[in-house]
């Protein structure tokens, strides 16, 4: 079977099989050469030009080690395999930029791997699609590999990051941390003896989360464009996303292809961005001051309640954008197996529970606003639009 090895900055020399090769070059593949792994934060750490393509790449690589480890067998061992290099194929340009309510890129991904040339592929090695599609989606034992608490995609992504953004944070034994997965009564668990390597990520991830993936000015760079593309999505459907890459969804937003009445507003926002004129912040909380109560009543409606603020300090719409705080907290129900016993890794682990403390404590609301109107801060009474007690808001 013909063989080719990927030189890898992060996991060095990485082979791939002729299913693999034949995998890598088709075009849904290809595409993810040219979506960014992390969006807008090059404007904040400008080496983070890495792509879902070498991420997809390492999770394989990953994938194949823990299968290896674990003994399995040759076939499920690339079923494994298959499932890392394809998990990222649904993502849409920028990632996680654009919120389209009900969107999964994991079910996007089943989408493309069954309806597209990579099923023919599959069916040609006699591997079958729904295997691999079951796996992306973390279903089974194998699938927690690919998705769960602690996974080879944050394992491999974690290391990545913190290596293109020049951060020491992802200084990670991953070959511990693989080492010490196990099977308990069906269940993908980490052993006892690995618990000082597991926190060790989980420091990792609360370090990157904090300075990298939440730092302000990505985030407000994030907003702007978010705000700029939900003024054109109604021209975009998720089939027409998933053939588009990063550079094409910035085209279609600039040219005459864009039909939206708001494109003057379009076109002097993603101007902004690209040189760097961001909007600043104009105020934060920390979440714990104001709870989930008031979060959930503006998620429902952030321009209403954006619009609410705008009109009482005179600010244009859309110029002045809320910032909600994401809890993700999945990787602290990783399971610890000790003796007999399985327990998730904040319950043996005060490291874990402590980190997961600090990480909601550090969570804050933000509002931004552009420069333009910093003026306007003076005037911005936040206990006219927030409750600082646990209250149901009303906008």
């Amino acid at each position: 079977m013909n063989m080719k090895i990927i030189r890898d900055p992060i996991h060095k020399d990485i082979e791939l099989s002729e299913v693999e090769l034949k995998i890598l070059d088709t075009s849904q593949m290809q595409r993810l050469r040219r979506i960014k792994q992390n969006g807008l934060a090059y404007i904040v750490y400008p080496a983070m030009n890495a792509t879902r393509f070498e991420h997809s790449l390492g999770v394989m690589y990953l994938a194949g080690k823990v299968a290896r480890h674990l003994n399995l067998s040759k076939e499920d061992a690339q079923d494994l395999r298959l499932a890392g290099l394809l998990h990222d194929t649904g993502h849409l340009p920028f990632s996680h930029l654009l919120k389209i309510k009900n969107f999964s890129h994991e079910e996007n991904s089943a989408r493309l791997i069954k309806q597209t040339e990579i099923t023919d592929i599959l069916n040609f090695y006699g591997i079958e699609a729904n295997k691999i599609t079951d796996l992306i989606f973390g279903r089974g034992v194998y699938g927690k590999i690919i998705s769960s608490d602690i996974d080879v995609d944050k394992m491999d992504y974690l290391i990545r990051d913190s290596y293109y953004a020049g951060v020491a944070y992802g200084i990670i034994d991953i070959d511990r941390v693989i080492g010490c997965l196990k099977f308990y009564e069906k269940k993908l668990v980490i052993d006892e003896g690995g618990l000082e390597a597991v926190e060790k990520l989980l420091i990792a991830r609360n370090m990157m989360h904090q300075t990298v993936y939440r730092h302000h000015t990505k985030r407000i760079a994030e907003k702007m464009f978010s705000r700029a593309y939900d003024y054109a999505k109604e021209n975009l459907t998720i089939e027409k996303l998933s053939e588009m890459d990063d550079c094409d969804l910035l085209n279609f937003l600039e040219n005459k292809d864009n039909e939206s009445t708001a494109k003057p507003y379009i076109k002097e926002i993603l101007t902004s961005i690209k040189n760097r004129h961001l909007f600043k912040r104009f105020y934060v909380a920390k979440y714990e001051e104001i709870g989930e109560i008031f979060c959930a009543d503006v998620k429902d409606d952030e321009k209403k309640f954006e619009c609410k603020i705008c009109d009482a300090l005179s600010i244009p719409y859309d110029y002045l954008l809320v910032d909600l705080p994401e809890i993700r907290l999945k990787e602290y129900d990783a399971m610890i197996a000790s003796n007999t016993e399985i327990y998730k890794i904040d319950e043996i682990s005060e490291l874990a529970n402590a980190l997961k403390q600090t990480e909601i404590s550090r969570l804050t609301f933000c509002i931004y606003a552009d420069g333009k109107y910093a003026d306007r801060q003076k005037d911005f009474i936040p206990e006219k639009f927030i409750p600082f007690k646990q209250q149901k808001l009303e906008i």
